[in-house]
């Protein structure tokens, strides 16, 4: 018997290939004119990141970090690129179906004929992508974008040709050239967690993808590269981000640090416009990472002394001293907790009554920010982790009532929506919170 040989494996996004050839149909036939058009603003304009939906599980799609910029979106990043001629090129190191060179293009001249402003843009369009449906799907649309600029409806027979050499299968991280020759990179990153190596000088062990992906393009782009990137909330406000951004700040002016709100319905996470250009090694230093606002009042931290809950309840074994225990599904916000349902062993000694219990979990389309409930008590408490704890540094009930009370405020709201937008309030974030309570 004949062995059968190896097969190929399969790729994650087969299944857009039937979508891709419809791409690639569009972009080289002729067929009725007004319903041409009509398939032209569709696959211009969100299409793309329908049909991947459908298609495509959304655990794969976090997976390989599948989300299309939508066209609010890429046109708000694009508002902040720096001039550009005949000479810059455009390098998105993780293009996907090509949003954001369509970004690109749309701003770029025509030329005479199609055909020459297809080798214009040819020349000026730099991408990768780890897969190929997505280099033919990108590729197919700059085509359709060239013809409906032109108005060449009759001309799709003649476009059999790539035009788009440098946009092409890789991964980014392994590209050097490209970045070398870049003079503007344009960025939606994977979002999801890596393991950065040993020499890492910024963080160790599991990291967004997207930091790793700004931080080696630093490395290669050339003095005076603008970077424009769409990031998670995290890397703007998160405390265990506060290393990366500092190196950031080391080898870029930072030009644009502007939250923008949840990325799309499927992806459901908060990210932010990073504008960036690299600095000459004579210019390393000078300028920081934006500072988080400030207040010339007391914070919450000036008063209180504020933890993440020590329980970790699916990692900490029962064992210890027995506590009352709270957590997140079991204080009930605004009131004060007098009587506790549930106790539970831990190793580590509880929080002494009275404190400040405030949900770590929180989105800006909450009514509150910070939601809290006051425990009182005379008997320590153990805490779960999705607890901040707030210790009053006067010991006193009516310190922590008076919180509670400012924490429903508007001010409060506002303060933490520009603070910091990701899912999970901070220690830092919250004990920078502006209070007018006595001082202690």
């Amino acid at each position: 018997m004949i062995p059968s040989p190896p097969q190929a494996p399969t790729s994650p996004f087969s299944l857009i290939g039937g979508y891709v050839s419809t791409l690639r149909e569009l972009a080289t036939k002729a067929t009725n004119e007004s319903e041409w058009n009509v398939r032209c603003h569709a696959v211009l304009n969100g299409e793309a990141n329908k049909q991947i939906r459908l298609a495509i599980p959304l655990r794969t799609r976090r997976k390989f970090g599948a989300f299309f910029t939508g066209s609010e979106l890429r046109k708000r990043l694009l508002s902040h690129l720096s001039p550009c001629d005949s000479s810059s090129l455009f390098y998105d190191p993780t293009c996907g179906m090509g949003d954001l060179l369509l970004a690109v293009a749309n701003l770029l001249p025509l030329k005479s004929t199609l055909i020459e402003t297809l080798h214009s843009w040819g020349s000026q369009l730099a991408g990768t992508d780890l897969h190929s449906e997505f280099i033919e799907g990108a590729k197919s649309r700059l085509v359709v974008l060239a013809r409906q600029r032109h108005g060449a409806f009759a001309e799709g027979n003649a476009l059999e040709f790539d035009f788009f050499p440098l946009i092409r299968t890789g991964n980014a991280l392994d590209q050097v050239s490209e970045y070398r020759r870049a003079t503007h990179i344009l960025m939606n990153p994977p979002f999801g967690a890596v393991k950065v190596g040993k020499k890492c000088k910024w963080a160790a062990g599991q990291v967004t993808a997207a930091a790793v992906f700004i931080a080696d393009a630093l490395l290669k782009i050339e003095p005076g590269v603008q970077i424009l990137a769409v990031l998670p909330e995290v890397l703007r406000s998160g405390s265990f981000s506060e290393n990366w951004r500092q190196e950031v700040s080391k080898l870029a002016c930072v030009s644009l640090v502007e939250p923008y709100g949840v990325f799309d319905e499927a992806a459901d996470i908060d990210v932010f416009l990073l504008g960036l250009v690299r600095r000459g090694d004579d210019k390393l230093n000078e300028l920081k990472w934006p500072a988080q606002p400030k207040t010339d009042s007391a914070t919450l931290g000036d008063l209180f002394d504020v933890h993440v809950g020590k329980v970790v309840p699916h990692r900490d074994k029962n064992k210890g001293l027995l506590y009352p225990y709270i957590h997140s599904r079991c204080v009930p916000p605004w009131t004060v907790m007098t009587e506790f349902s549930e106790d539970r062993r831990h190793k580590s000694p509880g929080y002494i009554p009275p404190f400040v219990a405030i949900r770590r979990t929180s989105r800006p389309d909450q009514p509150y920010r910070a939601t809290a409930t006051v425990i009182s008590g005379n008997k320590p408490v153990a805490v779960e982790n999705h607890l901040l704890v707030c210790e009053p540094k006067d010991g006193k009930l009516d310190t922590c009532l008076q919180l509670m009370t400012q924490l429903q405020s508007e001010p409060v709201n506002a303060y933490l929506n520009e603070r910091i937008r990701c899912r999970h309030l901070t220690v830092s974030s919250v004990s920078d919170i502006p209070v007018s309570l006595p001082n202690p």
